[in-house]
């Protein structure tokens, strides 16, 4: 099984990150599930579809499902030449603090583009 990475393609910053990261997989260890593309994808695990777009989420190898910094550190961890980076993150022991920083960052993030009426979502509501 390899590592899944869940993103969002209607987000112009998401879609050159998952972009980016895909041309980094030189291995092939990643498979990329696009929620504007399959929308319940996560719903199964308890997930919705707006914390799906809030935050990425990546399931491992084992089936283990994470979201926010560590999902990133999953990630850096499928990569080579960045395998490094989170194993610096850990050894360091800031995976919190990368996790906050993380979801500082993302906080809001689908919810705001919603806000303006244009989600692009089939059947979705803006959240104002």
């Amino acid at each position: 099984m390899k590592t899944i990475v869940y993103f969002d393609s209607g987000c112009p910053v998401c879609a050159a990150g998952a972009a980016h990261w895909q041309g980094r997989d030189w291995a092939r260890r990643t498979e990329w599930v696009d929620l504007m593309v399959q929308p319940e994808a996560l719903t199964a695990e308890g997930v919705s579809f707006a914390a799906a777009m809030e935050t990425l989420h990546v399931r491992d190898r084992h089936g283990r499902l994470v979201a926010g910094g560590d999902a990133f550190l999953l990630l850096w961890d499928q990569l080579p030449g960045w395998r490094w980076l989170s194993r610096g993150v850990r050894a360091a022991g800031m995976e919190r603090l990368f996790d906050r920083a993380y979801r500082w960052h993302s906080r809001g993030r689908f919810e705001k583009r919603c806000s303006s009426g244009t989600c692009p979502v089939p059947g979705a509501r803006s959240m104002s």
